[in-house]
């Protein structure tokens, strides 16, 4: 399979290169945008961004600052080729206990120090490529694009699947009413001598307009995770994802999304033994297979200049502890993802271990384009099978051109029970101001409050998140959760 997309891409590329140049076209660079930020985060979570709520008797909270610098570039030598570039400086915190970086060992690393930037007479070495990609036009076929080279992806239905930067290639068609996209991402690359320890993702995402106001989107996607295949049965690790998005208008203004992904695989997360504090050991699913469903509604309607809107998200789940079920060799019956991955999904970094606690202030404070309309990045935390029902309502009200407030409550449970018989989550309020002080210059402020509920009182699988190397988390009775930020940004372009 790698062998035939490969000599497909290569072709397509020698194809393109016969297309000349426009006659005195001279090469240009633009900053086509980015921004700048600073941001102040104020809260009493374990492990600083992403943990699990604080313990009786324990002070979580923490004050730190983070800046953050994002520049894209776009160089285009003729009509037909584009190369992007987007770079990153930081996130580079000040104050905070646990970092949000770590190195390939999945250890954390100080990210104000030496070689990073931060420090008294230190420049630092903390450049980060996001994006590196070429865009080549086929002038052959109208509507028919390649893009090759580190990419950024995320699956239809709310980035609750997979989603970040990746190297890999997509081949888009476009053509009126119909879109469709082909995309494959190496997600993990073991020895280079042989592809049988490789982890490849593969993506088909069509959309169809069928009117003016209404679009339908299909998309199968199927991980082929080579690396964790079980070595004593020889079955093959995999996961395969098939999903309808209906995008409408209803009430002549309102806009209503309904999505729904089938799941189904086995070895998630395979076979390999992986040791961790406290004597924890994570052996995969010992055989097991999985299937579950995801289904997410959203509704959003403008009221002049103001909006409101509600989601409702349900993912199946499989009732009892993680750290029962995996190694059990019990089929199940949960909605299995990279963003509930037990150690949620790329690595040990801030965006992927296991977020989403905090409903909704993490999406809309940080400005993700990603996650349940801007309710959260990561479907729930990562360290259970015991899905999730919830429903979130929000609004957003303009006080001035300039100035509005963000308001939203949000009820999370589990689908299923944990080990202890425990469903309820907890429940969060949320709010935030928006100013623009100036034209591309703005200001918020806000944060969430959540009153925990008895799913976290004394749950084991609190303890596994972030293997293969475990934060550290701690269980027992759990206080509830704050988190209040301050964030100044620019964009250009």
């Amino acid at each position: 399979m790698q062998r035939l997309l490969f000599g497909v891409w290569s072709a397509l590329l020698t194809l393109c290169c016969l297309v000349p140049v426009a006659a005195g076209q001279c090469e240009r660079i633009f900053l086509v945008g980015g921004n700048y930020r600073i941001q102040t985060t104020f809260h009493n979570m374990q492990d600083g961004f992403f943990g699990a709520p604080p313990v009786s008797g324990a002070d979580e909270s923490q004050v730190f600052m983070d800046t953050r610098l994002r520049l894209y570039f776009d160089f285009r030598p003729s009509q037909f080729v584009l190369v992007n570039y987007k770079m990153e400086i930081g996130d580079i915190t000040f104050g905070a206990a646990n970092p949000p970086i770590s190195d390939a060992d999945g250890r954390r690393l100080p990210n104000v120090g030496r070689g990073s930037g931060g420090t008294p007479g230190s420049d630092g070495v903390n450049v980060e490529t996001k994006n590196a990609y070429i865009d080549i036009q086929a002038p052959w076929v109208p509507g028919l694009s390649f893009r090759g080279g580190i990419i950024g992806w995320g699956d239809q239905f709310d980035w609750a699947i997979m989603a970040t930067d990746f190297t890999g290639f997509q081949l888009t068609y476009q053509r009126q009413a119909l879109w469709t996209q082909f995309t494959y991402l190496k997600l993990f690359e073991g020895s280079i001598r042989t592809n049988a320890d490789d982890s490849n993702w593969y993506a088909l995402d069509t959309r169809l307009g069928l009117s003016s106001k209404t679009a339908l989107t299909g998309s199968v996607y199927f991980w082929d995770d080579n690396d964790n295949d079980n070595p004593v049965t020889g079955r093959n690790a995999y996961q395969i994802y098939a999903g309808l998005k209906l995008n409408t208008v209803l009430f002549d203004k309102g806009l209503l999304e309904m999505s729904g992904v089938y799941n189904a695989g086995q070895e998630f997360l395979g076979q390999n033994v992986r040791s961790g504090p406290a004597g924890i050991v994570r052996r995969g699913l010992a055989g097991s297979t999985n299937h579950g469903f995801m289904a997410n509604v959203h509704f959003d309607y403008p009221l002049g200049k103001h909006w409101v809107g509600a989601t409702v998200q349900y993912i199946s789940g499989e009732r009892g502890s993680r750290l029962a079920l995996d190694g059990s060799g019990k089929d199940i019956h949960a909605f299995l993802s990279l963003f509930n991955s037990q150690y949620s999904g790329f690595g040990a970094s801030r965006y992927t271990e296991g977020g989403g606690l905090e409903l909704i202030t993490l999406g809309q404070m940080n400005d993700s384009t990603a996650g349940l309309n801007n309710v959260s990045v990561s479907p729930y935390f990562g360290g259970g099978y015991n899905g999730r029902l919830l429903a979130v309502a929000r609004a957003k009200f303009y006080a001035t051109p300039v100035l509005f407030v963000y308001v939203a409550a949000g009820l999370d449970r589990a689908a299923r029970p944990n080990a202890n018989g425990d469903s309820d989550r907890g429940i969060e309020l949320s709010t935030y101001l928006h100013w623009d002080i100036f034209p591309k210059l703005w200001l918020r402020v806000g944060g969430a409050y959540m009153i925990t509920g008895d799913w976290w009182k004394n749950n084991s699988d609190v303890r596994i998140q972030g293997f293969p190397d475990p934060l550290g988390l701690r269980s027992g009775t759990p206080n509830s959760i704050f988190q209040f930020m301050t964030r100044l940004q620019y964009n250009f372009g």
